[in-house]
Formats: C-alpha cells, sequence, structure tokens
C-alpha cells in the first residue's frame, strides 16, 4: 500500500486545525454566554454544529478547551508585543491603546474577541485548575517580560529610562495599573476615557519618577 502523499498529509492538518478552531470558537461563545460550568460539551457541539464524539478527538474535557482558547490568547499577545517593542511613541498613547484593545484569539481572522467576562472567569477557575494555572503563569510571565523591556527604553524610544535596580518596582506598579484599569473598564464599559487619559497624564510620570 502506498504511503499518503505530502498533499494528503497537508490537506488533512488543514483540515485539523479548522475543525479544531471552530471548537474553540464555539466553546468561548459558549462559555462567555453560559459561564464555564454551565456550559456543557453538548452545547458547545450545538454551537459548532458537530457531533459531540468529534470534540472529545480534539480536546478531553472543558479544562482543555479553556486551555486552547488561552494558549491562543497567548499567541496573539506574543505578536502583539513584538510589534510594541518597535513602538517609539510616548507612554500614555500606548497605555490608552492597551486598554481600548479587545483580546483577540489568535487563528479566528482578528475578529473573534475574548470577552471581558470570560477573561475574568478563567482567573477565578485558575484557582481550581492548575493547567489553566500553568498556562496563565506562562502568559502573566511574557507580560512581565515586555512591561520591563518597556521600563528600560530611554524616553526618546518611547520608554521610561528605569534605572535596573528599580525595574521590577516599576514593572509591578505599571502593572497594577493598567490591570486594574482593564477590570474596572469590564464593570464600566462607558468610562470616560478622556478622564483615563488625563490621570495617566499626571500619575505615570509620578509613577516613574525618582
Amino acid at each position: 500500500m502506498s504511503k499518503p502523499s505530502q498533499t494528503a498529509r497537508t490537506r488533512r492538518a488543514a483540515h485539523s486545525q479548522a475543525q479544531r478552531q471552530r471548537i474553540l470558537d464555539a466553546a468561548r461563545q459558549c462559555f462567555a454566554e453560559r459561564g464555564f460550568h454551565a456550559a456543557s460539551m453538548a452545547q458547545i457541539a450545538e454551537t459548532a454544529d458537530i457531533s459531540a464524539g468529534l470534540i472529545y478527538r480534539y480536546f478531553s474535557s472543558k479544562s482543555e478547551l479553556i486551555h486552547g482558547i488561552v494558549e491562543a490568547q497567548m499567541q496573539a499577545l506574543a505578536a502583539d508585543i513584538e510589534a510594541r517593542q518597535q513602538d517609539t511613541r510616548p507612554p500614555v498613547p500606548c497605555v490608552m491603546e492597551i486598554l481600548a484593545q479587545p483580546c483577540h484569539l489568535a487563528g479566528s481572522g482578528g475578529d473573534m474577541p475574548l470577552e471581558p467576562t470570560l477573561k475574568l472567569e478563567i482567573t477565578a477557575e485558575s484557582r481550581r485548575d492548575p493547567l489553566i494555572a500553568e498556562v496563565l503563569a506562562r502568559f502573566s510571565q511574557q507580560i512581565d517580560a515586555a512591561i520591563a523591556e518597556w521600563m528600560s527604553r530611554p524616553q526618546a524610544e518611547g520608554g521610561f529610562a528605569v534605572p535596573p535596580a528599580k525595574i521590577a518596582a516599576r514593572s509591578l506598579a505599571l502593572r497594577a495599573l493598567i490591570d486594574g484599569l482593564k477590570q474596572r473598564l469590564v464593570r464600566e464599559p462607558e468610562m470616560d476615557m478622556a478622564a483615563v487619559e488625563a490621570m495617566l497624564h499626571d500619575v505615570l510620570p509620578r509613577l516613574m519618577g525618582d
């Protein structure tokens, strides 16, 4: 019996990836609408218009589905960080862009936002699920590394020119500020962003200054 051709293997791999992404998109929708524990694999299968049995060919559990969603988000973050490393604008416009930009799942064509409420639910679930906790820990490390690089960059290149000895503390402060504002925006989506921008112009120099 002849071996499958390279074209056939490539076609099967592409189909498998498309099915996996279809399931992830359906899971994201169901988790956002019903919550992590209320959404069932049967509902996810119905949303994806496939059989529940087919889901288990790609994902063994709901926890693994969440793992896949967070992994996709990490890929999107990595691409975003790489792009921002070339950004030489002042810090305030960059922070405003971070606050305004929704998180999108890699592989979904850029039109599949990760719902803010779902992000909070995933964070809460990480306290109970070691697999999700491990993924979020790596996700957090990527953010911390990007912020530390931003801290050390000269002001002329859009950074804060923070001395090496103070980078860890200042990075923690900026991360706390951004994370806090993002969670506030989940609760108050109509927040006055002009007021937020004015606050950043006032607070960031104080936060990063000696």
